[in-house]
């Protein structure tokens, strides 16, 4: 069985530098645990084109530290057209649905990834782990 353990949600800050929480949400990035890791994509308004027609990721190991900017990269591609190895990245990409990095990705994907690090860093991200609420007061 697989299931969600935790949510990753890009969108604006809410009220005053955020402190409303977020508004509007733009994205929804669900951390699946089975056999292995996933990050799915679930967006709010019409998606922005993603890589291919890529919808999940594999990232490289369990709670990988890139694993969060490999789905921002993903999904959210146009966030980093400054990057020159996007294009490249695109093409070998295709019109895949899953992106598996498990074993580290392609020397382009590498490339790519240590090219968007400084955007990154710009992308508006909450983080929620999901808990099970007790039930029955």
């Amino acid at each position: 069985m697989a299931g969600f353990s935790r949510i990753y949600c890009v969108g604006g800050d809410g009220g005053y530098e955020g402190a409303d929480g977020i508004h509007p949400m733009h994205l929804q990035i669900w951390q699946g645990e089975g056999n292995r890791q996933w990050l799915e994509a679930h967006w709010f308004e019409a998606p922005p084109q993603p890589l291919g027609q890529i919808r999940r990721v594999v990232p490289v190991g369990p709670d990988h530290q890139d694993a969060l900017l490999d789905a921002c990269i993903a999904f959210l591609p146009d966030h980093f057209a400054g990057c020159p190895s996007l294009e490249r990245v695109r093409a070998e990409v295709g019109s895949a649905e899953l992106l598996d990095l498990d074993g580290g990705g392609s020397a382009a994907w590498r490339e790519l990834r240590e090219e968007a690090r400084q955007a990154f860093h710009s992308v508006p991200i909450w983080e929620a782990e999901l808990r099970r609420v007790p039930s029955g007061g």
